[in-house]
């Protein structure tokens, strides 16, 4: 008779499913020499549609600033995945890296002298454990990173 156990199955990240449950998250914005700009915590929950999902997710950040986005998922059979922000009409384009998910777009960021820019964002999620997510968000302008995302999120009870 063996102890052995039987093999985990691959954590898999997929925002359709992740951000269905209630969670709740802790990050940190940094600007592009790693010095922490601003702390956050955040929060959500989605819905699933016919053809879709979307997800609710609100951020609270320390400076007092509060921004909500509201996000609608879709897929296609290729693995695919597309999202738009119902608020802003943000969007952004998806897929699956290995058992990573990554999503690209546009975003603002603080810029010099307190002006905002928008950068090319890639914002990579990685499940580590099957309630609890990792996601790093890295901004870019001209090829140089000027901002950096760090949000930690977990699944909470209802």
């Amino acid at each position: 008779m063996s102890d052995e156990k039987p093999p985990q199955p691959p954590l898999l990240f997929r925002p359709d499913t992740f951000f269905l449950k209630p969670w709740r998250g802790w990050g940190v914005v940094r600007d592009a020499r790693g010095r922490t700009l601003d702390r956050f915590e955040c929060h959500g929950q989605g819905q699933t549609g016919t053809r879709s999902a979307s997800t609710k997710m609100t951020f609270e950040f320390a400076s007092g600033k509060v921004q909500t986005t509201e996000w609608d998922i879709l897929s296609d059979d290729e693995g695919h995945f597309y999202a738009r922000d119902v608020r802003t009409g943000q969007e952004g384009r998806g897929h699956p890296i290995g058992g990573d998910f990554r999503w690209v777009f546009m975003a603002p960021a603080p810029g010099p002298l307190g002006r905002w820019l928008k950068v090319r964002s890639q914002a990579t999620y990685t499940l580590v454990a099957p309630d609890t997510a990792l996601g790093v968000t890295v901004g870019k302008l001209f090829g140089l990173t000027v901002t950096t995302v760090v949000t930690f999120f977990r699944h909470v009870q209802p």
